[in-house]
């Protein structure tokens, strides 16, 4: 029994560093719930017969001991590499999400400030002048108005360059993450090789490594496949990003896309993917109908300006110059150069203004341009805040299944600490009985009178 009791001695202090996987000293087992950690269980083997010994000098109790003959992470390769796939998704949904939602914030509709607003009081203080043609006040309105619009085009085409920076520079910072990661990552393939090779337990090296897999799937959308050695292969749009101890390097290119080793690679996910496709096709699309709205504002108004007379009976000129919502400014300052009437000789007619006042319900305007800017946005951002809000929840129902089969369970933790509790005890108490066997043989028996 004395075997028996050692042999589960034993194995009870191998559970203490093997099963918590209590490598590190001082490691506890709330540690054990923090990301990168995978529940490990110890496997118990029996012991055999002591080799090339006689057994006069070495026996086996009929019952056996065990010893901890290795431990055995409890984690689910499917669902981990469901995890880095459903990862790779939401990084790209939640980063397309924020720079959607940024850009909504640079276009305040509705509002009375905004420039649906502006474009309505343009047209309106040409009524003004369309009613009374000689009113020099009416005129300056009008010139107000339009150095108003132009500084409001002005400055959300400002705003969308600035936005595009600002991702452009999260693009390059999010390259450092991962070229970060991927380096971490080969250098860890190598200890765990070595590891492997030499018989020692991977399994904390194993955790780091899945750590670091997962956040390149969240960072690039990597693709990753896990050798019978430990190691792990990843690529990046179909272009090896680690490769045994090898780690290529990301860049986004000055044209916006995503280089792996200097050779551009497909698409892929994750937030740089995002952050990519914000730069070469969401945010420029914008800055586009941006500049439609200015082109269609400075055509239009131009045109009848052109076709119309000012105060004097002289042929108009062109109210705006420039045609981006960038270069868009007022190129008229005398309010009596403005073309109201549309017959020549200096007469009060207001028929090209009150056409011009009648621009904003034009079907090919500058309102109409606007209004499908704003429309297209909004309908953006709904869909990709929507299919965040689903991918996120899909990505933390992966999350909690591997959390459940690799997470460490208080209450399982409890149960199996109290059957090896219970296991001490009994063997504990068998001790106790054969030593009290022992002493009632020695001390008590042949004694006279007992």
């Amino acid at each position: 029994m004395s075997s028996s009791f050692s042999g589960l001695t034993n194995a009870l202090a191998a559970l203490n560093v093997q099963r918590y996987g209590m490598e590190v000293t001082g490691q506890n087992i709330a540690n054990a719930n923090t990301p990168g950690y995978t529940r490990q269980r110890a496997e118990l083997a029996a012991v055999g017969p002591v080799t090339g010994v006689a057994a006069l000098y070495a026996t086996q109790h009929p019952n056996g001991s065990v010893t901890v003959s290795g431990t055995t992470r409890l984690n689910d390769p499917m669902i981990d590499v469901r995890a880095r796939a459903e990862h790779g998704d939401n990084g790209y949904r939640q980063t397309t999400a924020n720079v959607l939602s940024s850009a909504e914030t640079l276009f305040d509709e509705p509002s009375d400030h905004g420039l649906a607003e502006q474009l309505n009081d343009f047209w309106n203080s040409w009524a003004a002048v369309a009613n009374n043609p000689g009113d020099l006040a009416a005129r300056n309105v009008v010139l107000q108005k339009a150095a108003g619009l132009a500084s409001s085009l002005n400055q959300s085409s400002a705003n969308l360059a600035r936005l595009t920076q600002s991702v452009s520079q999260q693009a390059t910072a999010a390259t450092v993450e991962i070229n970060t990661a991927a380096t971490a990552l080969a250098q860890l393939n190598g200890q765990i090789a070595i590891a492997t090779a030499s018989g020692t337990n991977t399994n904390a090296l194993a955790d780091q490594r899945d750590g670091l897999l997962l956040k390149l799937a969240d960072l690039a959308g990597a693709q990753t496949t896990i050798l019978a050695d430990g190691t792990a292969t990843v690529s990046v749009g179909g272009q090896s990003l680690v490769a045994s101890t090898t780690a290529s390097s990301v860049s986004v290119s000055p044209s916006n896309q995503i280089l792996v080793g200097g050779t551009p690679a497909g698409t892929a996910g994750g937030s740089l993917q995002g952050l990519v496709d914000s730069l070469t096709t969401t945010l420029p699309d914008y800055a586009a109908q941006l500049d439609a709205v200015a082109a269609a504002l400075a055509s239009t108004v131009n045109a009848s300006q052109t076709s119309g007379y000012d105060l004097a009976g002289n042929p108009g000129g062109p109210l705006f110059a420039g045609g981006t919502a960038a270069t868009l400014s007022v190129a008229v300052t005398n309010p009596a150069n403005l073309a109201a009437s549309g017959t020549p000789g200096g007469n009060l007619d207001g028929s090209t203004a009150l056409g011009l006042s009648q621009l904003g319900s034009s079907n090919s305007g500058a309102d109409a341009a606007y209004r499908t800017l704003v429309g297209t946005l909004a309908t953006d951002v709904q869909r990709a805040v929507q299919q965040a809000a689903v991918q996120q929840a899909v990505t933390n129902s992966v999350d909690e299944l591997a959390q459940s089969s690799a997470g460490v369970s208080f209450d399982e933790e409890t149960t199996n600490l109290l059957t090896y509790q219970r296991a001490y005890q009994a063997s504990s108490r068998v001790l106790t009985t054969v030593d009290e066997i022992l002493d009632t043989l020695i001390s008590h028996t042949g004694r006279v009178g007992l």
